[in-house]
């Protein structure tokens, strides 16, 4: 039987748990289907001993569900970061992260996992098993530490030029000698870390910096560093509170850091892409180019260029994992400033067809004496379409974009103005006029005063 542990080691699986099911989700036990009913308790209690203070259930028809339950304005920090400061590391994580950057740092033709093996056991008396040798180097190939260099049939491994060498001087700076015993080798370099990781004991984070600190942790992406230092310093937010704070995303930061590695780089990246509606799983790769965020729902997306197609296409972030990144592109400078250029046809985040602009046009009527304020806010939030005054108070709004039907909420809240509406796009043309043909039906057909 699989007991109950607060600390976790895959990050992926309890982010998957805490948005599908307290976030987004609302289900109750018998919607999980992946896995038995006995890992969804697992994972709840888990949950439940991080966030107590926020959890909420009700019971519908289907039974009980349970939700988090927050107001961003009336707490300190995010809760959920404390699903990053619960992952937990064994003493060979500890001991591989030192001893193999100690053995590797210096070798630049690189070692393989049995030299690798063999050395350990030689200078630290420690002996590992080779398969979680090879698992320990291939995870940090894929973090960017180490480089892979296949030699015939033998795979070597050697330090990254960027972040690799620094890290291996870390290590070794924390080196305490071959005759340190198992226990002593995993606190002394759990010791140096800790060193390393923590501010400086003569400034440490006061004044300025601890303000700046505290803010960071509620107003930016990767939040939880900010956070973690703060508890480190054994201090809180105790000056700063968000209106808008999208605490869920926080559960996206590990795929947001992956995806702007391989921008920094100019690389490709490869992921799986999770369908919001479906529930489909598939294989995606492009070009990432930008991240997106809207100041609306607060969701972020990665736009990527799909050479194949020769198109710009967007993808959730919360909808996104395991992303692998690739080769470098050459053309990646062309690429954004080819994405830049469109940018100004893009109402939201969709570039609709291949390349087809969409075209849309609309009478407004604007008492230009009471309703100064309207017009100003048509010049403010036309995106760049053109405005023509036609007569007095009436005015005339056109425009080409990707996808006209990102812009009907917009469109909507001229209702009552809006004499006439044309578009390319007919759906989006009767959708709007549908919707305000069922608003007269309710609330003016039948009503004596209605012409």
């Amino acid at each position: 039987m699989a007991e109950f542990q607060e600390l976790i080691k895959n990050f992926d699986r309890i982010r998957d748990y805490m948005r599908q099911f307290y976030v987004y989700g609302f289900k109750m036990r018998n919607d999980f289907e992946e896995k038995s009913a006995r890992t969804y308790d697992n994972e709840r209690r888990r949950i439940e001993s991080w966030l107590s203070d926020y959890m909420r259930s009700d019971y519908s028809a289907k039974g009980k569900r349970v939700y988090i339950n927050v107001d961003s304005k009336a707490i300190p920090e995010n809760p959920l970061y404390a699903a990053w400061k619960a992952k937990s590391f064994t003493d060979n994580d500890i001991m591989l992260h030192f001893f193999l950057l100690d053995q590797l740092y210096g070798e630049p033709e690189g070692l393989s996992a049995g030299e690798l093996g063999d050395r350990m056991s030689e200078c630290y008396g420690t002996v590992f098993d080779s398969q979680t040798i090879r698992l320990k180097l291939r995870e940090y190939e894929a973090l960017g530490i180490l480089r892979a260099v296949k030699q015939g049939k033998t795979r070597r491994y050697a330090l990254e030029p960027a972040g690799g060498e620094e890290a291996a001087e870390s290590a070794q700076a924390g080196k305490q000698g071959a005759d340190l015993d198992r226990e002593e080798v995993g606190h002394a370099k759990g010791r140096v870390a800790s060193r390393m990781d923590a501010p400086e004991e003569e400034g440490g984070l006061s004044g300025n910096m601890a303000e700046a600190v505290k803010f960071y942790q509620g107003a930016a992406p990767f939040g939880v560093i900010g956070s973690t230092l703060l508890d480190r310093e054994e201090k809180r937010n105790d000056h700063f509170q968000f209106k808008h704070q999208f605490i869920v995303h926080t559960l996206e930061d590990g795929v947001l850091l992956d995806i702007l590695c391989a921008m920094k780089k100019g690389a490709r990246i490869s992921f799986v892409n999770k369908s919001s509606r479906s529930k489909r799983k598939s294989s995606a790769e492009g070009l990432p180019l930008k991240i997106f965020v809207s100041v609306r729902t607060g969701r972020r997306y990665v736009c990527c260029y799909q050479e194949e197609a020769r198109r710009f296409v967007n993808y959730r972030l919360d909808c996104i994992a395991g992303v692998t990144a690739g080769e470098r592109c050459p053309e990646y400078e062309e690429k954004k400033a080819l994405l830049q250029r469109n940018l100004g046809r893009c109402w939201g985040v969709s570039f609709g067809g291949r390349s087809r602009l969409e075209e849309i046009c609309m009478k407004v009527y604007i008492d230009e004496i009471r309703e100064p304020y309207i017009l100003d806010r048509l010049y403010r939030e036309g995106r760049g379409g053109e405005i023509l005054r036609i007569r007095e108070n009436e005015y005339l709004y056109s425009g080409a974009f990707f996808d006209t039907n990102e812009m009907l909420s917009w469109v909507k809240s001229f209702t009552g103005r809006i004499l006439d509406i044309q578009g390319s796009s007919l759906p989006a043309v009767m959708k709007v006029t549908g919707d305000w043909e069922k608003m007269y039906q309710m609330y003016c057909k039948g009503d004596a005063g209605a012409v």
